[in-house]
C-alpha cells in the first residue's frame, strides 16, 4: 500500500466513512508486514489537510535489531512516505532499555519520528511513575513525534489506568490518543473524566466469513464528534507467537 500526502482536503481515503471536510482533526490506521519488528504496524493519517503515516512497531520483536536494522526499516518506511513508528512497548519488556536508544538514534540521523504506544495488555499495566520516567527521557529527544505542538502518545488498551493520564498529559505536554477498543468509543471517552484527546480503534479486520464494513468507524466518528480518530487499516495480518498460544491468519480487508 502506498500512502501519500493529499494536496487538499478533497483527497480520497481508503474508507468512505471518513469525512474529510475539515482540516483540523485526525485519523490513524494500521498495517502489517514481514519485517520482524513490524509485527503490528499502524498507519496514521491526520484528518485531513496533512497525512501522517506511522507504523505500529512491536519493540519486543526487535530485540536483535542493530542500528543498521532500524535504519533499513526506516528507509523502507520513508520510501512509502511514512512519517513515524509507533513503538509498542510492554511493561518490563526485556529489551526496552537496549532497543529504544538505538531506535531513537537511528531515527534522529534520518529525519524520522517515533512515538510511544504503551502496551497495557502484554505484561500487565504500566505504573504511572514509570510511564512518566519514559516520557521525561524520550520526549526530550528530537526524534519524538509531536502533533499540534504536543507529544503524541497512544496505548494498547489500559482503560483502567485512565486516571493516570490526567497528570501525565499536563506534566509531559502529551496529546493522548489511546486504543481502548475493549470499551468502544462511547465508554472510552468517559474514562479519566474524558482524558482522551482522541481515540485509536483496533477493529481492523472482518470477523468470521463476512466482509469488512464501516460500522465501527462510524460509531467512533459519531461519539468523537470532531476529535481525532485513529482508524486502523490491516490488509494482511498473521501471528505466530507460541508464548501467547497464538497462531493464525486473519482475513484481509475486502471493503
Amino acid at each position: 500500500m502506498i500512502l501519500r500526502r493529499p494536496a487538499s482536503s478533497s483527497s480520497s481515503t481508503p474508507h468512505p466513512v471518513v469525512n474529510s471536510s475539515s482540516c483540523d482533526e485526525g485519523i490513524t490506521f494500521s498495517l502489517h508486514s514481514r519485517s520482524p519488528a513490524w509485527g503490528l504496524r499502524s498507519v496514521s493519517k491526520i484528518r485531513v489537510c496533512t497525512l501522517y503515516g506511522s507504523l505500529h512497531v512491536q519493540v519486543g520483536n526487535a530485540a536483535n535489531y542493530t542500528s543498521d536494522d532500524w535504519k533499513t526499516d526506516i528507509h523502507l518506511a520513508q520510501q512509502a512516505q511514512i512519517d513515524a513508528f509507533a513503538l509498542n512497548i510492554a511493561y518490563k519488556e526485556a529489551n526496552i532499555e537496549s532497543s529504544l536508544p538505538t531506535a531513537f538514534s537511528a531515527a534522529a540521523g534520518m529525519g524520522f519520528k517515533l512515538f510511544f504506544s504503551f502496551d497495557y495488555a502484554g505484561n500487565g499495566a504500566w505504573p504511572k511513575d514509570e510511564v512518566d520516567s519514559m516520557l521525561e527521557k524520550y520526549t526530550a529527544l528530537s526524534a519524538y513525534f509531536k502533533y499540534n505542538g504536543k507529544y503524541l502518545v497512544s496505548t494498547f488498551e489500559g482503560p483502567d489506568s485512565a486516571d493516570d493520564w490526567i497528570d501525565l498529559k499536563n506534566d509531559r505536554n502529551v496529546f493522548f490518543i489511546p486504543d481502548w477498543s475493549s470499551l468502544g468509543a462511547k465508554a472510552a471517552l468517559t474514562r479519566g473524566g474524558g482524558v482522551a484527546d482522541g481515540l485509536f480503534s483496533w477493529a481492523a479486520w472482518p470477523w468470521g466469513p463476512q466482509d469488512m464494513d464501516t460500522y465501527t468507524d462510524a460509531s467512533y466518528l459519531q461519539y468523537l464528534n470532531g476529535k481525532p480518530y485513529m482508524m486502523p487499516i490491516s490488509p494482511w495480518f498473521f501471528t505466530n507467537l507460541p508464548g501467547y498460544n497464538k497462531n493464525w491468519l486473519w482475513r484481509g480487508d475486502s471493503l
